[in-house]
Formats: structure tokens, sequence, C-alpha cells
């Protein structure tokens, strides 16, 4: 079929799309990889289908549509954060109640954000979907992850079973979110959190700025700054015109209460810390401690001009 004759006419496409208030659910199968290691290919297939059926028929029960299937994870659409709910813990109550599941000891994650999103020949775009994933991408084994603003658009009762796990930085976010666990489960062992009133009381304690040193000036890092970005490109808020920087290299964040550097670049970014130690990230994270220096694209090395000084300001 040549291109022409799939695109559609700018009548139709419009037509295929609506702008609608929903729940984003994502719903994560734990450890697959090792399910195919541990009982070969065809086995680990069938449990891996049998678990998706089980989600897929737990969306439909509670009014929700499946909006794809992604390898191990689904995801699905509902008209309310109430339904999305409810449906994800039947879906984890699901997966433990399985005759046919527990020898295998699976487990799922979910993660969902309830939001305006825009529906698009049977697919879902905006800013809750790109919240949800980043949700179930936090949630570990079991657990059912979303936002505090996702929370507000629950009655009252369900309200009272959540907890704060604290505030992160999202991608795509200027703020911080408030990160909330669901408890769907009775269990002695949850961890007791500190109220977020608390939380707020031992941010204020931890680093209260980052300062920055690079070719004689100084960038000051603040708590509630937007990120901070590092790389070779001119709209970065630290520019470092080297061949071996990528234009985007790296992001420093902040998070619970630290500073984040979080590189996205080609060649990694390289640290010296104050004790003499180095380390070596690459599209991965690291917190900045105390003082060292940062290096973009290469090895740190004396009396670079490119070095950038950094120090965790204590208040």
């Amino acid at each position: 079929m040549k291109l022409r004759d799939q695109m559609s006419a700018p009548g139709d496409r419009k037509a295929a799309r609506q702008q609608i208030s929903a729940t984003v659910l994502f719903a994560d199968i734990c450890g697959s990889t090792r399910l195919f290691e541990i009982h070969g290919d065809w086995q680990a297939r069938q449990i891996e289908s049998r678990v998706l059926d089980l989600l897929k028929g737990k969306t439909a029960e509670f009014g929700g549509t499946v909006i794809k299937t992604i390898g191990d994870e689904i995801m699905s659409r509902f008209p309310s954060a109430e339904r999305a709910l409810n449906a994800a813990c039947e879906m984890q109550a699901g997966i433990k109640d399985d005759p046919a599941l527990m020898e295998f000891n699976i487990a799922i994650k979910i993660g969902l954000q309830h939001g305006p999103v825009l529906v698009e020949h049977d697919d879902l775009f905006g800013d809750a979907v790109n919240v949800a994933a980043r949700m179930v991408s936090l949630a570990k084994a079991e657990q059912i992850i979303t936002t505090r603003e996702t929370v507000r658009h629950l009655p009252a009762d369900l309200q009272q079973m959540t907890r704060s796990l604290g505030w992160s930085r999202v991608r795509g976010k200027q703020d911080e979110i408030e990160i909330v666990e669901f408890i769907w489960q009775e269990s002695s062992s949850l961890t007791q959190l500190v109220s977020v009133e608390q939380q707020e009381e031992l941010r204020s304690l931890l680093f209260a700025r980052l300062v920055l040193t690079h070719r004689g000036t100084t960038f000051e890092v603040l708590p509630d700054s937007r990120v901070f970005t590092l790389g070779r490109g001119e709209r970065n808020n630290l520019v470092v015109d080297q061949d071996l920087v990528s234009r985007s290299h790296a992001d420093i964040e902040f998070r619970q209460g630290r500073f984040i550097l979080v590189d996205g670049s080609t060649n990694g970014t390289y640290l010296l810390l104050e004790n003499g130690s180095r380390f070596f990230v690459q599209r991965e994270e690291f917190t900045l401690h105390d003082r060292g220096i940062i290096c973009l694209g290469q090895v740190v090395v004396e009396g670079d001009p490119d070095l950038i000084y950094y120090d965790c300001v204590k208040p």
C-alpha cells in the first residue's frame, strides 16, 4: 500500500481526534525476562499471555478500554480515577489468587494518572499518558503508584487508603509532583512514612542550593528551580562548546532533598569528588555530594578550562 493511500484526509483526521478527561493505567509484569530464562520461551509466553488476559478482563470489568499491549505491559483507559483504581486493586488481587499462576510467583506493578488525554486512532496521547508511564516506572512489585493530583479525584474512603512517598520531578513537568501509593492490601510489613509536613522539614535540612562554576561564571541552582541543563546547545543553562559534548548532555534535578545529575549523552559524564573518588555516568543518574568536579564527554584533567566545579551548599 502506498503512503498516500494510508493517509486520511484532514477532515477524517479531525473526526478521529478527540480530547477527553480520563484515567490512564499502565500495568507491567515484573521480572518477565527471568521467566523466559527459567521456564523457556514456550511456557514463559503462556504465563505472560495468561497474565495479560487477566489484566484485560479486569479492565473490561470496570468499564475500561484496553488501548494496547507493549510486550509484557498493558495500557488502559478508564472514565474515572475510581474505576481505574478499583480495577488496579482487582488486577493485583487476581494475580495473587490465580491458581495457575501461584507456583510461578508472578507480580505486577501499576501506575496511573487522571487528566486530559487526546484520543487519536485508538491510541492515547498527552500529559496524563506520560505521567502514568512514569508512575509505573517508579512502582515496585505489587505496588499501585499514582499522584496526589489523581487522588483528589477519588472518593474520601479511597483517599484514606493512600500514603505519600514524597516528591519527585517528572520529565515534561516544571514542578515536582507528589507521588502516592495506594494501599490495596493490609500488611504489617508496610514501612511507616513521615508526614508530608515532616518531609518538607527534612528537605529544608538537606542541601539548600547547588553552586556551579565554569570558566569564571557562577551558576546557582535552588531546590525550587526548574531542571538545570548542561550541554553544547545554546539553549542550555550552562553551555560547554566542545565536540565531545552532546547538544543536550545532562540535567541537574532536585529530588527528595538532593541534587541529581541525569546524563543523557553519547560520551557520558565524568566526576571527580573532593575525596579523590572518580565516577563515570552514562545514561544514568548520580547524586551530587559535598564538592567536586564535573566534566562533560571526557575524563577530568587538571587545567582543562571546561571543568565544572560544583559545591552543595548547606543552610
